[in-house]
């Protein structure tokens, strides 16, 4: 070891106080970042941001929004419970009404949100020709 590697040199404590000050001057450029892309993305829509430099990410950025709600409405179904899409109930998956609001449930997957077929009541994916949910037993469309 030489006498000038930089582990043998005590660290300048005034070198360390501006790589502090770089450092969170830049994560606080990466959030400054990140919430303009937050707020633009909160005010508007793939198809009001098409033709812009933002459109691809936009509709990207709703994809994953649509598969994200899918995930989270398969995970409930497979526990056996669904969330009332209006005031946010938990409640059994085979409920027809919210016990807290009284909104009538729809069904609760409508058709093929991931590219594949899955039950309108629990999301099981199926293939063609399947008559009944091996999941759940719903009856098929």
């Amino acid at each position: 070891m030489g006498m000038f590697d930089k582990k043998s040199q005590p660290e300048n404590p005034e070198i360390a106080e501006c790589d502090r000050q770089l450092a969170a001057l830049e994560a606080r450029r990466r959030e400054m970042y990140f919430n303009i892309g937050r707020t633009y993305a909160g005010q508007n829509t793939a198809e009001s941001a098409k033709g812009t430099p933002y459109g691809e990410f936009m509709q990207e950025l709703e994809k994953v929004d649509r598969n994200k709600d899918f995930y989270e409405k398969r995970r409930l179904a497979l526990q056996g419970l669904r969330k009332c899409e209006k005031c946010g109930n938990i409640l059994v998956l085979d409920s027809a009404f919210c016990n807290k609001c009284g909104e009538k449930l729809e069904a609760l997957f409508q058709g093929e949100e991931t590219g594949q077929k899955v039950c309108s009541r629990c999301g099981t994916p199926y293939a063609e020709g399947t008559a009944f949910c091996t999941n759940c037993g719903n009856k098929l469309a």
